[in-house]
């Protein structure tokens, strides 16, 4: 069975080496690896070309999702693997996933980020630890949003869904809405937890802010035009995200009063709508406290007040986007 390795590459010369050693180091080798370069401006290119790789060169930058779509074309394999070229996979990572796929009626997997790393960011070491807790939870056993950082499927299968919407240029919700299609047919994606890999990123603050401005704004944007929010409602692993944001919204409303009508009363109001929502992501700081220690803790709860509000003005962007602007996409 031909795995056919998928990665969509845009100015990732910084990463892109590290990725490609980790695949050709595989104990498995039936495989292929296809390179996309979305109109890259460095050397991604030229760093692919060293090594065993079909290489795609788009002339306009389209987004991850025309650039999968492009490598699912030339594929030959039975199974697709996508890999974002930041990701980094282990030795046995592959016969992992032909293993699941040869012996079961297994139809997609989700490979999951390592929570071991020490990234050199609070940024980005929260936004891993939120993937791990929030979106890979351990009492589950399959995945209802999907990550294509590392993801494999059956070719048919994909073939037969038409691939990734190619409408959405941003590398923001076009892997949740695939997975929405794929669960919407029947299929399920299976959270395999021993395909564990590294996400070799690093965001400032800056670029935190700046990504998930872009992913929660073309999210929301994605709920109206496809009337999925049912979908995330019905995700119970996301609840207390969901209740803290109405949480954050009425605490920045009581801070608002508090210039002009400061007593003891929006005083014990601000404590209390504080105590709720720290109350609500307790298990998640716990998690981080158990596996990261106390100071990475504390500054995970600091970034989980500023992921909501975050997430309150990229609702108010997408919301004056798709029914102001127009603009559905």
């Amino acid at each position: 069975m031909k795995i056919s390795i998928i990665i969509p590459v845009y100015n990732s010369s910084l990463t892109l080496n590290e990725c490609l050693n980790s695949i050709f180091s595989s104990i498995y080798k039936n495989y292929e690896v296809i390179v996309v370069s979305d109109n890259s401006k460095d050397n991604s290119v030229d760093l692919a070309k060293k090594y065993q790789t079909k290489i795609i060169e788009l002339t306009e930058n389209k987004g991850p999702a025309v650039a999968r779509n492009k490598g699912a074309e030339i594929s030959q394999g039975d199974i697709l693997l996508f890999l974002d070229s930041d990701v980094i996979i282990k030795r046995d990572s592959l016969d992992l996933i032909i293993d699941k796929f040869e012996k079961s009626e297994i139809n997609a997997i989700q490979g999951i980020y390592s929570h071991e790393p020490n990234y050199k960011y609070l940024a980005t070491q929260f936004y891993q630890s939120y993937l791990c807790y929030y979106v890979w939870p351990e009492n589950k056993k399959y995945a209802s949003t999907l990550v294509t950082g590392c993801f494999a499927i059956r070719k048919k299968i994909f073939d037969n869904l038409s691939g990734f919407d190619v409408n959405i240029e941003n590398a923001s919700c076009e892997d949740e809405k695939f997975g929405y299609s794929l669960i919407n047919n029947g299929y399920k994606v299976i959270i395999l937890r021993n395909l564990k890999v590294i996400h070799n990123v690093n965001y400032d603050i800056k670029k935190f802010i700046k990504r998930r401005l872009i992913q929660e704004s073309d999210r929301i944007k994605f709920y109206l035009r496809e009337k999925t929010f049912t979908n995330k409602i019905k995700q119970t692993n996301y609840l207390r995200v969901i209740f803290g944001i109405p949480v954050i919204g009425l605490l920045l409303l009581t801070i608002l009063f508090s210039f002009y009508y400061l007593n003891h009363f929006i005083i014990l109001i601000f404590i209390f709508l504080n105590l709720i929502y720290i109350f609500l992501h307790i298990g998640f700081l716990k998690f981080v406290f158990m596996n990261k220690g106390f100071k990475k803790a504390f500054g995970s709860l600091f970034m989980f007040y500023l992921d909501t509000i975050l997430m309150i003005l990229a609702l108010s962007f997408g919301l004056f986007s798709y029914f102001i602007l127009r603009k559905k996409y």
